[in-house]
């Protein structure tokens, strides 16, 4: 696939809603759901088992307004930071926390995560607990000295980035200054949870193919490991959907531990 052909995120906005349907809502191929929602679920489930998901503050700063990564763990935070790289999302985002009319709907996530677990639970009740432990809702654009500006955010002790990373990065190196400035963003000791896919490169949305980096997990590894992350815990899966609007061969959930000072 010639990269010259994809759109890069960051020259044009992301469509939530387009997302939401085609890829993460309740109507989505079957077996993609298994891939892009049930097996992070599940690896993310698997880290919070082995006790490395913990502290007082957490960040997520994922992809298309999507907040199913954090309702496996969002209970061990009492304050959250939602971070969204496109206006688009942020309005979205704003729109769900404010309980808005056509929010998008993740009562089919917690269904998954309620299988996985072997629990019941009302959506609706564990949806309001979520907004009421979120802080901040803010843009966050990377290259700048302070991402977030006007807002200093406080150290975080989880930061999760779901299938965002590989779509704002132009290459490893630029994946890799990435991932050291979300590093910024916690204290030592804190997790990175990185959800992504190994060997893509692209996905459609509204008609027109969007970049997403092809890289390894060899090169993964090397990235967290030049930037103080030591790996705990990476769950691999072999994808299983047919889907023809998205390439990649396998999909990743990393926990990394930040072991280094700023």
């Amino acid at each position: 696939m010639d990269s010259s052909a994809c759109n890069y995120h960051f020259t044009e906005d992301a469509d939530p809603t387009f997302l939401h349907d085609m890829y993460f809502g309740p109507y989505a191929e079957e077996k993609f759901i298994c891939d892009a929602i049930e097996f992070p679920i599940r690896a993310i489930l698997n880290c919070y088992k082995q006790g490395l998901i913990k502290g007082d503050t957490m960040i997520d700063f994922s992809y298309a307004g999507n907040i199913y990564q954090i309702l496996p763990i969002y209970k061990c935070f009492k304050d959250i930071i939602i971070l969204e790289a496109y206006d688009s999302c942020m309005k979205d985002t704003e729109n769900w926390l404010h309980g808005g009319e056509h929010s998008l709907d993740w009562s089919h996530a917690a269904r998954i995560m309620e299988e996985l677990q072997g629990t019941s639970a009302d959506w609706k009740e564990m949806e309001n607990d979520l907004r009421s432990r979120v802080r901040y809702v803010s843009k966050c654009i990377l290259e700048n000295e302070n991402p977030t500006d006007p807002i200093v955010l406080p150290k975080a002790d989880c930061l999760v980035n779901l299938y965002l990373l590989a779509t704002i990065s132009k290459d490893l190196d630029h994946y890799s200054r990435n991932v050291k400035k979300m590093s910024t963003m916690l204290n030592k000791g804190a997790c990175m949870i990185i959800i992504g896919a190994f060997n893509a490169s692209y996905y459609i949305m509204n008609g027109k193919k969007h970049h997403i980096l092809c890289f390894t997990e060899t090169d993964l590894r090397k990235v967290l490991s030049d930037n103080g992350l030591r790996v705990a815990h990476m769950e691999v899966c072999e994808r299983t959907s047919c889907n023809k609007t998205v390439t990649f061969d396998h999909g990743f959930v990393v926990c990394a531990v930040k072991e280094s000072c700023d």
